[in-house]
């Protein structure tokens, strides 16, 4: 799949609050998640987590950050699929605002609506 991998691990990091947790989650060692989301950073200029003993938090550039890597990675699926695998589109995702600070990922496919909390 085509991809910027480092997006993909900023959203793992995301998700699990841990860069343990993700690197296992996405099969790859803890030091190269570390390494991916420095890069992030340095490119960005500031840090994208708040680092605490043993988690995670997304810091208000973070949060930012983690909406725009979502629609790059949706694009790169939709990329995948169309040019590379010559399939139907995926459906493009709706994010939804919910309490406590969290997303809710609505989107259709097969004639199903899917809801994700994230």
């Amino acid at each position: 799949m085509i991809e910027d991998f480092r997006l993909r691990v900023f959203l793992k990091v995301a998700e699990c609050g841990s860069f343990t947790d993700a690197a296992r989650s996405l099969g790859v060692s803890q030091p190269a998640v570390s390494q991916n989301i420095a890069q992030l950073e340095l490119a960005v200029g500031e840090p994208l987590f708040d680092r605490a003993r043993g988690s995670v938090t997304l810091t208000e550039r973070g949060r930012l950050f983690l909406d725009y890597a979502r629609r790059i990675l949706y694009w790169y699926e939709r990329l995948d699929a169309v040019v590379v695998r010559k399939t139907e589109a995926p459906a493009e995702p709706v994010l939804l605002k919910v309490d406590d600070g969290k997303d809710a990922e609505v989107s259709v496919s097969d004639g199903e609506i899917h809801i994700r909390i994230k």
